[in-house]
């Protein structure tokens, strides 16, 4: 009994110390709390700043004046778009002015190419293979036109490769000899002089032929000045193959039973030379591919030989007209 009653006094002392020191602490925050309400009414000063702060603080921003965000820099009026006008002649068209809405800007002269077609009359100059009575023959080419790689040669500058058909009509008269087979099938080694008369009335030449050719005037193609003419010129070689048309008259008798025949040949293989000038119409309006109205006037010289009959040059000149398709 003694022991239980000893116990509760304890535990009644161990509480109320922890209740005094409750209040102590509630005093004491009571205390402080009615300190700063005081000092907020009474609009207590607060406390300095030291020296270093107020310098930080009347010290100029960084961003002031020029630099400031408050103010642009540049004026917004001045960003509008501007026309770029080159100080020199620009051969790619990088003038904004000189580039039509249809079509690419300026390009190099040479760059009028592709494929063409002409068709047009000949006739023969000078004396040669056919030595007269010359008429008008026809003629025609085709082939494809290509602007040499820049820096390889200048902007003018363009390849043309191509073949073609010319009849050219005119007369050469010669006495050729014959052969003669008797009725045996022997062949008689000496031949019979001035057997045949023979007329050169027609030759028919097929070709292909290569050449490099300029453009003359402006370097540059300014698309935007159509319609114009150009001109250009070509030089270049020729290779083919020749046909003759001949009209022959037996003057002597084959041996009884046997034949006489002409040995002349009729057919070449010949080599020759061309110089052509053109002018060219440019009236474009497309940006993939134009038509382009050509005249041409071509001088080629030529050398031939038609075995046991003669052998020469055959001069021509070719007036042709046709078109050629070009971006």
């Amino acid at each position: 009994m003694s022991r239980r009653l000893a116990n509760v006094t304890r535990r009644r002392s161990l509480l109320t110390l922890v209740a005094l020191g409750m209040a102590c602490c509630w005093s004491a925050e009571a205390a402080r709390g009615e300190a700063t309400l005081l000092e907020f009414i009474d609009g207590a000063d607060e406390p300095a700043a030291s020296e270093q702060d107020v310098a930080a603080l009347e010290a100029p921003s960084p961003l002031e004046g020029d630099q400031s965000l408050q103010r642009p820099m540049i004026d917004s009026a001045g960003l509008g778009p501007e026309n770029y006008v080159p100080s020199y002649e620009a051969p790619y068209g990088v003038g904004t002015t000189d580039q039509p809405d249809q079509m690419s800007g300026n390009m190099p002269i040479s760059w009028i190419s592709g494929p063409y077609l002409r068709y047009g009359v000949d006739f023969v100059v000078g004396e040669g293979v056919l030595e007269g009575g010359q008429k008008l023959g026809w003629g025609i080419n085709g082939g494809f036109r290509q602007a040499l790689a820049p820096g390889l040669a200048p902007g003018r500058m363009f390849f043309d490769f191509g073949g073609g058909y010319l009849s050219a009509v005119g007369n050469t008269h010669r006495l050729v000899p014959g052969r003669e087979t008797n009725a045996a099938g022997v062949v008689n080694p000496i031949p019979v002089a001035d057997a045949f008369s023979v007329n050169l009335t027609e030759v028919k030449r097929a070709s292909i032929q290569t050449a490099l050719g300029w453009y003359w005037g402006d370097v540059v193609d300014r698309r935007g000045e159509d319609p114009q003419l150009r001109f250009a010129t070509r030089f270049g070689g020729r290779f083919g193959s020749v046909r003759g048309r001949f009209l022959e008259e037996r003057l002597e008798d084959p041996p009884i039973g046997g034949t006489l025949k002409s040995t002349y040949l009729n057919t070449d293989t010949f080599g020759g030379l061309l110089l052509g000038t053109e002018a060219i119409l440019l009236k474009r309006s497309y940006s993939t591919c134009n038509v382009l109205w050509t005249a041409d006037v071509e001088f080629a010289n030529d050398w031939i030989e038609f075995a046991g009959f003669d052998s020469g040059s055959l001069g021509t000149a070719s007036l042709m007209t046709g078109f050629m398709l070009s971006r």
